[in-house]
């Protein structure tokens, strides 16, 4: 980083632009932007530690190792590194962003890459994947509750989700009023749910979700 711009100066410019995109053509400007950064803000300037934390819970919850995965938003694929290097096999990224799927490519631990919108219908068969993960998609200007319908189309019956909700969304976006709707249908159970920090030593920005889809 030359004078001009100190560490300090990215990162809270990264933030806000983060939070204030609205449009599809907002987001993809941003993470084309960002995609070359976007590990080093999130992790060496913000201690991100949102991807460990999902991972982790999916650990908990899916011991076999040879399930189908989908990494939904999976951006540079941070979490499903975290799942690779604890032996899952079989892992799937999609993201709506082509510059932040170039560099999850990178990483060499997805079996195929999707370029989608959640926000539209998925190309993809249903009941294809035994689970889905999720870290930092459902936020600021993102993706609502509507696609939950959608990804557990997708999951297998009995199969899991194990996803992060900001707190700033969780209700304004239909989170909360979506995933009672979903438990009282008898569709999914929400097996845990858990008020947790995204970055090291912040407060708790949001929800962790492990949704199991019923048989």
């Amino acid at each position: 980083m030359n004078k001009n711009n100190p560490p300090k100066d990215r990162t809270s410019k990264f933030l806000q632009e983060a939070y204030s995109v609205q449009t599809d053509e907002e987001r993809q400007t941003f993470y084309s932007k960002w995609a070359d950064e976007y590990d080093a803000q999130l992790l060496d300037e913000l201690s991100y530690v949102g991807p460990q934390k999902t991972a982790a819970l999916f650990m908990r919850f899916v011991a076999d190792r040879a399930v189908r995965i989908l990494d939904l938003g999976c951006g540079t694929g941070l979490t499903s590194v975290d799942l690779a290097a604890h032996g899952y096999q079989h892992l799937d990224g999609l993201d709506f962003s082509a510059a932040m799927l170039t560099k999850a490519r990178e990483r060499n631990v997805y079996a195929m890459l999707i370029e989608a919108d959640l926000n539209l219908p998925l190309a993809i068969d249903s009941e294809s994947y035994d689970a889905a993960v999720s870290t930092g998609t459902f936020t600021h200007g993102h993706v609502g509750a509507e696609p939950l319908d959608e990804i557990f189309r997708i999951i297998k019956p009995g199969g899991y989700l194990v996803c992060t909700v900001h707190r700033a969304i969780w209700k304004d976006h239909g989170f909360e009023e979506k995933i009672a709707d979903l438990n009282q249908s008898g569709r999914v159970r929400t097996l845990e749910l858990t008020y947790d920090v995204y970055f090291q030593g912040s407060t708790p920005d949001g929800m962790y979700y492990v949704l199991q889809k019923s048989e």
